[in-house]
């Protein structure tokens, strides 16, 4: 669970919306770009609730704290280009 709660810090962190029951190792999260979808073939759907599209993932506890930071790194890059 200490994965999943690192995601969810650093999602909040860099503002990107995500939302998680904290008993479950499922996050669901704004959708990213079709190339980041496509490259972490994360599971998408939609809910208006949620303000459309989303994507999730189930982490593991096997996953390195590197991958996740690596994505989080992937989606922070067009916020912060954005933002100059």
């Amino acid at each position: 669970m200490k994965n999943i709660a690192y995601l969810v810090s650093e999602l909040t962190r860099i503002g990107w919306p995500c939302w998680n029951n904290k008993y479950s190792n499922t996050l669901f999260f704004k959708r990213p770009s079709d190339d980041m979808v496509s490259k972490y073939n994360l599971a998408h759907s939609y809910d208006e609730r949620f303000g459309g599209d989303l994507s999730h993932v189930v982490v593991m506890q096997h996953v390195k704290k590197e991958v996740i930071n690596k994505f989080i790194a992937e989606l922070e890059g067009p916020l912060t280009s954005t933002a100059r």
